[in-house]
């Protein structure tokens, strides 16, 4: 039993997963959702694993619904999965705020994408940036304190920003500085012009 156990957690921690669906005798029966960190938790403290005690409340939604009224949804109910069920009752799959996001901005930008510019300055603390741009490096690049711990991508803080999917030359303003939607494709966001306000950045 604690082999099988072992196993269990290797195969959570190394599922490249932070949340899994918990489904009893069929798929279509899912009763919880179990959250890697719980699991991690558990085994710290030492703490038999009760997969039932530790699964939270799933949340489901129909196939159908809107992903601009979903992403509300999972902001307002503070939870970063869903499960989508069909118009007979099965489960058609489950969707991820991280998902929605990648939908929103595309693919990370990686170190080896030399397509064009990351960062353009355009003028006097005005900058044109990819949405895909690493969050971390783009406030290091341009000298301000970005929320880099809770978001990898300058789009998917954005996309936090306006809480919704936002439209071409909306803008958002956070520390002092205002972030623009200079450019989309559909819903997805490919371009963010931020004008830095460094006088109110202090206020």
């Amino acid at each position: 039993v604690d082999r099988q156990l072992q196993e269990f957690h290797q195969r959570i921690l190394h599922s490249g997963h932070s949340r899994l669906p918990v489904f009893k005798d069929t798929i279509d029966n899912v009763v919880g959702i179990l959250y890697v960190k719980d699991v991690l938790r558990s085994l710290v403290q030492n703490q038999e694993l009760d997969i039932s005690s530790l699964a939270r409340k799933p949340f489901f939604v129909p196939e159908s619904k809107h992903i601009d009224d979903l992403l509300r949804e999972l902001r307002r109910r503070r939870v970063h999965i869903a499960v989508a069920v069909d118009e007979y009752g099965g489960v058609s799959g489950v969707v991820c705020m991280e998902d929605i996001i990648e939908e929103i901005v595309g693919d990370i930008q990686d170190e080896f994408d030399n397509e064009r510019e990351d960062i353009v300055k355009i003028g006097e603390g005005v900058y044109l940036c990819d949405a895909r741009l690493n969050l971390d490096d783009l406030a290091e690049e341009i000298g301000i304190t970005l929320p880099a711990e809770d978001f990898d991508t300058l789009g998917g803080f954005v996309f936090d920003l306006f809480g919704k999917i936002p439209v071409k030359y909306e803008k958002a303003r956070y520390g002092g500085h205002d972030f623009i939607i200079q450019d989309m494709e559909g819903h997805k966001i490919n371009t963010v012009k931020i004008v830095l306000h460094r006088a109110e950045e202090s206020l």
